[in-house]
C-alpha cells in the first residue's frame, strides 16, 4: 500500500530545474570570459616591382625613383664625428676631439680649458680651490678635427681674425705661406688674399665648425639650383650638447642655408 502511494507521488510531482538552471547562468558566461578564440585577419601587403616579388605575376616595371630636384642637405652630428650628406651620398666624416673653455664667476682671470670626455658625467674641478666648475661657468665648446684613432690633431692656416685659409680648390691650407702666394680666406663669398706679410697668417687647430662651413659653401655653389639650396637638416644624437648644435647652426647660416630643420638621429 505503501509503495503504491510513493509511485503516485512521484507521478504527480514535476523534477525541479531552477538549481541547474542558475548553476548554467553562471557557469556559461565563466566559460565564455575564459574561452580563447582564433582571431583572423587580412593584411595587404604590396612587394617591390620589378623584382619578381609579385604574388600575382612578374613585374618588369622598375620602381618609381625621386626624380625631383630637391637636395635633401643633412649634417650628422654624434660626440665624435660630424658627417655631411645628401641624396646623391656622403663626404668623408670628420672626427674630432672635444674640449671646454671655464671662466670662474668671480675671478674672470681663471680661464682654462679642458678636453672632454662624454663617458664621463662629473664636471671640471676648479684649478685653485678645486671645486666643481659650474655649467654657466662653461663659456666655448672648441670641436677640432682629427685623424680617425683619435691620435693627432689636424692643423690648418688661419690669419690674425681667426679665418680659415683655403687654396683655390677650397682645400684647408696646412703649409705656411709665403709672400705672393694667392690665398682665400673663407668669408661669404670667399676672399682671394694675395700674401704681402706671413707673419699675418698662422698654423693652428681645424676647427670642425670653420670645416663644415667651407664644406657647406662648397655645396651651395655646386647644388645652387636645388629645390631645397637653401634648407638643412641638423640630425644629432640624444647626447648631443646643445650649444654644439647652435654652433652648427651659426655655421650653416653663414655659408647662406637660412632653412634650418632640427632632427634626432637614431643609430
Amino acid at each position: 500500500m505503501a509503495n503504491r502511494a510513493m509511485k503516485k507521488q512521484w507521478e504527480t510531482q514535476e523534477m525541479d530545474f531552477k538549481t541547474f538552471m542558475s548553476l548554467m547562468v553562471v557557469l556559461i558566461p565563466m566559460l565564455l570570459i575564459c574561452a580563447q578564440f582564433a582571431k583572423i585577419s587580412i593584411i595587404e601587403i604590396k612587394l617591390p616591382e620589378g623584382r619578381g616579388s609579385q604574388t600575382v605575376k612578374k613585374v618588369a616595371k622598375p620602381p618609381k625613383q625621386d626624380d625631383s630636384n630637391k637636395l635633401l642637405l643633412t649634417a650628422i652630428i654624434t660626440d665624435s664625428v660630424v658627417t655631411l650628406g645628401a641624396k646623391g651620398g656622403f663626404l668623408p666624416s670628420v672626427f674630432y676631439k672635444e674640449y671646454h673653455r671655464y671662466v670662474d664667476k668671480d675671478n674672470k682671470a681663471i680661464d682654462f680649458t679642458v678636453p672632454y670626455d662624454p663617458s664621463k658625467q662629473e664636471p671640471p674641478k676648479h684649478p685653485v680651490s678645486g671645486r666643481p666648475m659650474e655649467i654657466f661657468e662653461r663659456y666655448d665648446i672648441y670641436l677640432y678635427a682629427c685623424t680617425q684613432d683619435y691620435s693627432e690633431v689636424i692643423k690648418c692656416l688661419y690669419n690674425k681674425m681667426g679665418v680659415m685659409v683655403t687654396d683655390a680648390n677650397s682645400l684647408p691650407v696646412s703649409e705656411p705661406v709665403n709672400v705672393g702666394d694667392t690665398i682665400f680666406e673663407l668669408t661669404n663669398p670667399r676672399k682671394m688674399v694675395v700674401v704681402e706679410d706671413p707673419s699675418q697668417y698662422e698654423i693652428k687647430q681645424l676647427s670642425v665648425y670653420d670645416n663644415l662651413k667651407n664644406n657647406l659653401l662648397n655645396v651651395k655653389e655646386r647644388f645652387k639650383d636645388a629645390e631645397d639650396a637653401d634648407a638643412i637638416i641638423i640630425a644629432a644624437e640624444n647626447q648631443v650638447l646643445y650649444d654644439k648644435i647652435i654652433q652648427i647652426m651659426d655655421a650653416a647660416r653663414e655659408a647662406d642655408f637660412p632653412s634650418i630643420s632640427i632632427a634626432k638621429l637614431r643609430i
